[in-house]
């Protein structure tokens, strides 16, 4: 009987001592999962100032939730079609301020926008299909301008950006051409790379809570899938950039080029947009993007 009783009593700890581990595996799952949903850089390093630039508009727009995002509207030639440029995960619209004003040089109006703000009323970002909302919103918005073509829009974006870009562009007829820098086929793509960048290489438990607490918090805003409606884009230009510094991301990058119907193209790089520092890499790729929208959205077309 000692011997049974000994027995239970170090099962009951092993079980407690489990449950406490677990508690707060939950717990870190929870804070990891909570940094990644909420995470973003209000910091804007440059502005429309900074470049000089006095041909552009402060232009607001409201999101189908009611919030509120701030943009910036550069002017090219009138009635010629405006480039939205969607920045990518924990960045803002000054990040791709400099692409673009090479755009705007070269005549296209180009809005550039921020998908997390004071006044924005979502709290917790679903990594792409919220964002496609708010790509829609801007569009309409942007369209509504009477200095640009209303029926012809491109649209960029890297990350969360070019998630939200493909997806907008799938149900928006004005959407002639896009460029998507380092997409992914799914959120959950995106927020399992972020909590592993966060935490390692992580268990299958590990992963399964964390999972299951992404959902919770993102429950009630999954609209807008973009693989499912991939064959929308089917003769809507289409560029797939991909870096071959992560290796990740390209290889879900061309996952979802050998997806999409054509016309599309593929431009693989040493780095993506996130990993350039060399000015002369910076100033090949804005001109490959440049040259991509010169020939595929034309500045005089109706």
């Amino acid at each position: 009987m000692p011997y049974v009783r000994f027995i239970i009593r170090l099962i009951v700890r092993v079980l407690i001592v489990a449950l406490v581990l677990f508690i707060a595996l939950i717990g870190v799952g929870g804070a990891l999962t909570y940094h990644v949903v909420t995470r973003q850089n209000a910091v804007e390093d440059v502005t429309p100032q900074s470049y000089l630039l006095s041909s552009y508009l402060p232009l607001n727009f409201t999101d189908p939730s009611g919030g509120e995002h701030e943009g910036w509207l550069l002017l090219g030639l009138r009635h010629a079609p405006v480039i939205i440029l969607c920045h990518g995960y924990d960045s803002n619209r000054s990040d791709l301020l400099s692409l673009g004003t090479i755009l705007r040089d070269n005549h296209f109006n180009v809005y550039l926008f921020n998908f997390q703000g004071s006044k924005a009323k979502a709290r917790f970002s679903n990594l792409g299909p919220r964002q496609a909302s708010d790509v829609l919103a801007a569009i309409e918005a942007v369209s509504r301008q009477p200095e640009v073509n209303a029926k012809r829009v491109g649209l960029f974006g890297t990350s969360v950006g070019a998630y939200a870009a493909l997806a907008a562009g799938e149900v928006n007829p004005k959407v002639k051409a896009i460029v998507v820098d380092s997409t992914y086929q799914t959120p959950e793509q995106m927020f399992r790379l972020q909590i592993d960048r966060l935490f390692g290489s992580s268990s299958r438990l590990f992963r399964v809570l964390t999972d299951t607490e992404f959902h919770l918090l993102t429950r009630g805003n999954r609209s807008l899938p973009m693989l499912a409606n991939l064959s929308k884009l089917e003769g809507t230009p289409k560029l797939f950039i991909s870096g071959r510094d992560d290796p990740v991301t390209a290889e879900w990058t061309e996952g979802v080029y050998k997806q999409a119907p054509p016309p599309k193209q593929l431009m693989v790089l040493e780095h993506a947009l996130a990993g350039l520092t060399a000015v002369s890499e910076k100033k090949d790729y804005q001109e490959q993007v440049l040259n991509y929208f010169l020939q595929n959205l034309s500045l005089r077309a109706n």
